[in-house]
């Protein structure tokens, strides 16, 4: 694909999201923990799979949430489709460019901002945690927020992160967990406890977000959302 096409891409791709995510019955599940963690701190870090990230986007458009990406050309053009969401970008990644991008996280979180990472990206292995968001928590102290999509009509890419997209119309539900809390001191063990806590979190959300949304359920949150 030649540079010009990539860069004229984002725009009808942005757009395309947005049109579908309109058309989306969305059920929320445990969002007040969402809420609570905002009340008390201001800014969060949501952790969330790779291959969640289409919904969120638009879930999350014009907050202003800090995305960390990745220094590919994929990443360029997911860049894009961001920013055209009102979502800032960070690039980097745990192969290219990460002290810089963990240290840019830091500053933007420890300034008031919120953070966006897929712990599992950006080349997987796919539902494995890393543990760069551990170590932003650590070095922020501020809560991680677990976050999984599920979609009741899809199309899952054939693609390392199995890249969700949910079909106009569809069921999706969107369910938080118990915010991973890490201690400015942790030593290297914790670090890893913490890790696998994160992966455990999101391994269960990602199960129950699957179930929920073949049954008959209204929002925990008591509202629907679009």
């Amino acid at each position: 694909m030649s540079p010009m096409l990539r860069s004229l891409i984002p725009v009808p791709a942005a757009w395309l999201v947005k049109a579908i995510c309109a058309t989306l019955r969305v059920h929320v599940l445990r969002g007040d923990i969402e809420q609570t963690v905002w009340a008390r701190r201001g800014n969060v870090i949501y952790a969330f799979w790779h291959g969640h990230l289409l919904y969120l986007m638009y879930r999350y458009r014009g907050s202003g949430v800090h995305i960390l990406v990745s220094q590919s050309r994929d990443g360029e053009a997911l860049s894009r489709i961001l920013q055209c969401f009102g979502l800032p970008t960070i690039r980097g990644s745990s192969s290219r460019g990460g002290r810089r991008s963990l240290l840019e996280l830091v500053r933007q979180v420890r300034a008031g901002a919120s953070a966006g990472i897929a712990p599992d990206g950006p080349r997987g292995p796919r539902h494995r945690a890393q543990l760069g968001i551990i170590t932003l928590a650590r070095l922020t102290e501020i809560p991680i927020i677990p976050v999984a999509v599920g979609a009741r009509w899809k199309i899952e890419f054939q693609s390392w992160d199995r890249f969700l997209l949910p079909l106009p119309g569809s069921r999706i539900v969107v369910a938080y967990g118990e915010p991973v809390v890490v201690p400015s001191d942790a030593d290297s063990a914790l670090l890893e406890h913490k890790r696998q806590e994160l992966e455990g979190t999101l391994l269960k959300l990602t199960e129950e977000v699957t179930l929920a949304t073949y049954s008959r359920m209204s929002s925990s949150s008591g509202r629907e959302l679009g």
